[in-house]
């Protein structure tokens, strides 16, 4: 019974020498934690400033889904950094849309060359979808290249059908 009570009294003793010491280890002191609070806002602003590099970085050189990616998380850093600004993050999803229409007419002009209709096919998808995001969607101008695929799938089909017709 002696040794139970002392190991009882021998571990309250340690978790209170064990509380005593984290109170005091912690920090007290007001300027500390205001410097804390500095360099972390510091380390924000810096995070922030990166993810925005990366963004134009992806907007120069890569795909819109990547862009797309960049850009939401230089918008998360910036709110972080308590530096976002709407209007430049407006203005950087417009150019990232505007850049995957252009990138879409192309592709969709390049597939048609090939041959490659179904590819062409998403292309014309993709440049009408970001087109509606923008509010740019010409229906007149959807119909043209809807009307130009048509046209190149029934071309491709009749030399088809005139190269089987020689081969007879």
């Amino acid at each position: 019974m002696a040794g139970t009570l002392y190991r009882i009294f021998t571990i309250t003793a340690a978790l209170v020498l064990v509380l005593l010491l984290v109170s005091l280890a912690s920090p007290q002191d007001e300027a500390k934690k205001n410097l804390d609070e500095k360099a972390k806002r510091r380390v924000l602003k810096r995070e922030a400033a990166n993810a925005l590099y990366r963004f134009k970085l992806r907007l120069a050189k890569e795909g819109f889904y990547s862009g797309r990616v960049a850009l939401n998380i230089w918008r998360s850093t910036a709110i972080d950094a308590g530096t976002f600004d709407q209007d430049q993050y407006s203005e950087f999803k417009r150019q990232l849309y505007e850049k995957s229409i252009n990138d879409s007419l192309k592709c969709f002009e390049e597939f048609i060359q090939e041959d490659f209709f179904y590819d062409a096919n998403v292309c014309l998808q993709t440049w009408r979808m970001h087109s509606k995001e923008l509010g740019t969607y010409d229906q007149a101008e959807y119909e043209t290249h809807k009307k130009t695929l048509t046209d190149a799938k029934a071309a491709k089909a009749s030399k088809a059908k005139t190269t089987e017709k020689a081969k007879d």
